[in-house]
C-alpha cells in the first residue's frame, strides 16, 4: 500500500463504521514465503486475498470505531507501515464492491436480498458477455456429495494418485505403440457421423464425472460445494460445479488437487479407453473407446489442462507456483510497466509481487492472450463450417471481446484515469501516436510480398529404369553399379523362358493359319472370312509377344551413371514384374527443381511474379536465382514427391490415410524451375526452399487477401 498519506476526499469515509460481515472467515496463507490473509465469503463462495498491511486495517473494523479512528490508531502505532488515506479509501471501495463489509443500521434481510439480486445480475451479465461459455445454476449438490463420499473416499488420497499414475502410464505406453493406427485419418474419424452421435452422449457423461471429482475432492478436504448446474460450452451443454471455496485451503497441494480432479478423471478414463480400443474388435465398443480417448485427451491437452486458459490447468499452475490470480495480476503488471516506463507515471507503485512472480507475469500475459485468441477464432471457424451465420457471429464476438473491447477500455483509462493526470498529455501522445503510426504502417507503407514453398531436385522420368515386361533378371548385368552409360546402351536383360516357347507356338499357328486361308481361297470360299480373322488374330498375338521379347532388354534413355535400386548381388535372378524399378540413370548434373504451390497462392505466382530464389536444404545461407520453365495448368491432389507433404516433413498437409504420403487434402499446382549452375552438383531428391518475390504491397492489402481466401476456402463465401 503506497498511496498518498492524506487525501482531499477523506471526509467522505472518515465517519463510517464498517465491520466484516458475519459469514466472512479469515484464513492466513503463505505464498512464496510471504504471509497473506484470505477472506472467505461463505454466502457467495468467493475468496479474496489481502496483504498483511491491508489486513492490519481490516482486522480493526469492528462496527463501533470510525474509519478515521482506526486509521489514526494505525498511524500512531505503525508510523512507517501505516497505510495512507488514499490506500484506505481504495481498500474500503474494494471491500464494499466485494460485499465483505456492512455498516450499522443495515437490515440483514434486505441486505441479503440485495446481495442475491446483485449476484443474479452478475451471472446474467457474465453470460451475455461470454456467449461461448455461459452458466445456468440448478441445484445445491452438497448433500449428494456428503452421501456418496464414503464410496469414493479411497480414491481421493495417495492410493488414488498411485492408481492414476499406474493406469495413465500404461495407457500412454499402449498409445505410443499404436500411435499410427490411433491417429490415422484422425480428422475423418472425429467428424464422422457415428462419432459425433457418440460424442453427444459420452462428452456430457464424462464431464459430469469430471465435475463430481472436483466436488468429492473438495468435500474430502473439508470444503463445501453449494452450486452445480449446466454450462453451455460453444452452445453444447455440459455440467459444472463451483469449487471456488478450495481457495481457502491453506495447503497449496490441497488446492491443486481439487483443481486437478477433472484432469485426473478425464486422463484416467482416456487411459482405460485406449487399452480397450487396442484390444477390442471393430464395432461399437471400439468406437466408444476411441471417442473417449479423443474427448479425454484433446480436451485435456488443448483446453481443460492447458494453463493458458482459465480452466483446471490454470488453477493447478497458480496453486503449485503459489501465484494466486495469476492472469489478472500479470495483465495489471504489464499495464503498470507501460504506465510507469512509457507514460512516465513514476508515482505509480506496482502491486505486491516478488521477483520470481514478475518473471511469470512477463511471460504469462502475452502467451495466454495469443493462445486464447487462437482458440476462440479456431472454434468460430469450426462452428462456421457447419453453421455459417453462427460461426461468423462467434468470430465477430471473438474479435470484439479480444481486440476492440480491451482497446476501448485501455483508451478510456488513458483519457480519464486519475492516476495519469500528471502525465496525461504524454500518455495520450504515446497512445494515439502509436495507433496512428501503426495504422499508417499497415495501410500505407508497402512491405515485401512473397510466397514461400518447397520443392525437390527433380530426377527426370526418363532416368528411371523400369522392367518393360515381366521376367527374371539375368545373373550378369550388362553394366555394373556406378558405370557411365549413354542413351541407347543396354543395361540389363530379362529372361522369360515361357515367352520363347509361346513365340514358337504362335509362329507355327501363323503358318497354319496362312495355309488355311490359302486353301479356303482355292477350295472352300465360304470359310475365307473365318480364316482371315483367325490369321489376323494370330498375327496380333505374335506381334504382341515379339514386342514383349524386345522389352526384355532394358535400355538407358539418357546419359549418366547407373545406380541399381538394390545391390547387384540381390538383383541377380530376381523376378521383376512389368513396371518394377531396376535402378536409375543419374544425369551428370541437376537441371530442374519441381515444386508445389498452394491453391491460395497461385494467382500471385502467375500474375505478379518478379523473381524466384532457391535455397538448398543444409546450405540455407546461400540464395540462388532460378527461372520458371514449366507450369502445370491444372490443379492436382497428387504430390510429385512424398518429401513435400506433411508425412515427409514438408509443409503441405496430406491425407493421413494415404500410406505413400502423396495425397493432398487441398489442391495445389506443380511448377518446374531451372536450377542455376551453382546447384548443378546438388543431389537428386534434395529439398529446396523456394521464394517467389511479388514486389511490395501494404500489409492491410495482404491481410485482406488472406481473410478473403479463408472465407472462400472454408465457407465458399
Amino acid at each position: 500500500m503506497a498511496g498518498s498519506f492524506l487525501s482531499t476526499i477523506w471526509y467522505r469515509v472518515a465517519k463510517l463504521q464498517p465491520r466484516l460481515r458475519a459469514h466472512v472467515r479469515v484464513h492466513r496463507h503463505r505464498y512464496r514465503g510471504q504471509s497473506w490473509y484470505v477472506l472467505h465469503d461463505h454466502a457467495s463462495g468467493r475468496v479474496h486475498r489481502f496483504t498483511p498491511a491491508a489486513y492490519m486495517f481490516i482486522a480493526q473494523l469492528d462496527g463501533g470505531s470510525t474509519v478515521d479512528e482506526v486509521w489514526r490508531r494505525l498511524a500512531e502505532s505503525h508510523a512507517l507501515d501505516a497505510p495512507g488515506q488514499d490506500d484506505v479509501i481504495q481498500l474500503l471501495s474494494q471491500l464494499h464492491q466485494s460485499d465483505l463489509i456492512q455498516y450499522p443500521g443495515t437490515p440483514d434481510v434486505a441486505d441479503l436480498l440485495e446481495r442475491h439480486g446483485k449476484q443474479a445480475r452478475q451471472v446474467f451479465t457474465q453470460n451475455l458477455t461470454n456467449p461461448m461459455s455461459f452458466r445456468v445454476p440448478l441445484w445445491d449438490p452438497d448433500r449428494f456429495l456428503i452421501a456418496t463420499l464414503p464410496a469414493v473416499r479411497w480414491l481421493t488420497g495417495w492410493f488414488g494418485l498411485f492408481l492414476w499414475i499406474m493406469v495413465v502410464g500404461a495407457g500412454l505406453t499402449v498409445a505410443a505403440i499404436n500411435w499410427e493406427r490411433l491417429t490415422g485419418d484422425l480428422s475423418g474419424q472425429l467428424l464422422s457421423a457415428s462419432n459425433l452421435i457418440i460424442t453427444l452422449v459420452s462428452y456430457p457423461l464424462l464431464k459430469a464425472l469430471h465435475e463430481l471429482a472436483h466436488g468429492w475432492l473438495l468435500r474430502a478436504r473439508g470444503g463445501e460445494v453449494r452450486e452445480m448446474g449446466i454450462m453451455f460450452l460453444v452452445f453444447f451443454p455440459v455440467p459444472y460445479v463451483d469449487a471456488s471455496t478450495a481457495a481457502a485451503f491453506r495447503s497449496k497441494w490441497h488446492r491443486a488437487a481439487v483443481s486437478a480432479g477433472g484432469i485426473f478423471v478425464e486422463t484416467f478414463v482416456a487411459a482405460i479407453a485406449v487399452m480397450v480400443w487396442a484390444s477390442a474388435e471393430p464395432g461399437m465398443v471400439r468406437a466408444v473407446a476411441f471417442n473417449l480417448v479423443m474427448v479425454g485427451g484433446i480436451s485435456t491437452v488443448l483446453v481443460n489442462g492447458n494453463p493458458l486458459l482459465k480452466f483446471d490447468g490454470y488453477y493447478v499452475l497458480s496453486d503449485v507456483i503459489e501465484i494466486p490470480n495469476l492472469a489478472t495480476r500479470a495483465t495489471r503488471y504489464w499495464g503498470h510497466l507501460v504506465q510507469r516506463y512509457i507514460f512516465g507515471a513514476r508515482q505509480l507503485k506496482p502491486g505486491p509481487a516478488t521477483a520470481g512472480e514478475k518473471v511469470w507475469f512477463l511471460f504469462y500475459a502475452p502467451a495466454a492472450y495469443v493462445y486464447r485468441l487462437i482458440v476462440m477464432v479456431g472454434i468460430a471457424l469450426f462452428v462456421a463450417q457447419k453453421f455459417f451465420v453462427l460461426g461468423v457471429l462467434l468470430a465477430c464476438w471473438s474479435v470484439f471481446s479480444s481486440l476492440i473491447k480491451p482497446m476501448a477500455k485501455n483508451l478510456r483509462h488513458v483519457v480519464t484515469a486519475p492516476a495519469l493526470r500528471k502525465v496525461r498529455r504524454r500518455a495520450m501522445g504515446w497512445t494515439f501516436g502509436s495507433i496512428a503510426i501503426l495504422l499508417m504502417l499497415v495501410l500505407l507503407v508497402p512491405v515485401p510480398l512473397r510466397t514461400d514453398t518447397e520443392g525437390v531436385i527433380w530426377l527426370p522420368e526418363a532416368a528411371t529404369l523400369r522392367a518393360g515386361t515381366g521376367g527374371f533378371l539375368s545373373d550378369d548385368l550388362t553394366v555394373s553399379g556406378g558405370a557411365v552409360v549413354a542413351a541407347g546402351d543396354l543395361v540389363a536383360v530379362l529372361e522369360e523362358p515361357r515367352l520363347h516357347a509361346r513365340l514358337a507356338v504362335l509362329e507355327a499357328r501363323l503358318g497354319e493359319a496362312t495355309q488355311r486361308l490359302a486353301q479356303a481361297e482355292a477350295v472352300e470360299r465360304l470359310r475365307i472370312e473365318g480364316a482371315r480373322l483367325d490369321l489376323e488374330k494370330t498375327r496380333a498375338e505374335l506381334s504382341r509377344e515379339r514386342d514383349r521379347l524386345s522389352r526384355l532388354q532394358v535400355m538407358a534413355r539418357l546419359d549418366g551413371a547407373f545406380r541399381p535400386s538394390m545391390p547387384v548381388a540381390d538383383l541377380a535372378g530376381r523376378w521383376l514384374a512389368e513396371g518394377d524399378v531396376l535402378g536409375h540413370i543419374l544425369p551428370p548434373r541437376a537441371e530442374v527443381a519441381r515444386l508445389v504451390v498452394r491453391q491460395d497462392d497461385i494467382a500471385l505466382v502467375r500474375d505478379r511474379l518478379e523473381r524466384i530464389q532457391l535455397r538448398l536444404a543444409g546450405w540455407m545461407g546461400a540464395r540462388h536465382d532460378a527461372t520458371l520453365i514449366r507450369a502445370v495448368p491444372q490443379a492436382t491432389f497428387q504430390l510429385p514427391a512424398p518429401a513435400l507433404g506433411s508425412a515427409g516433413g514438408g509443409r503441405l498437409l496430406t491425407d493421413p490415410a494415404d500410406r505413400e504420403g502423396l495425397q493432398l487434402l487441398e489442391q495445389a499446382f506443380v511448377f518446374d524451375v531451372a536450377l542455376p549452375d551453382a546447384l548443378a552438383d546438388a543431389p537428386f531428391g534434395a529439398r529446396v526452399y523456394v521464394r517467389f518475390d511479388h514486389g511490395f504491397e501494404p500489409a492491410s492489402a495482404q491481410i485482406w487477401r488472406r481473410v478473403r481466401q479463408l472465407f472462400l476456402r472454408q465457407f465458399n463465401a
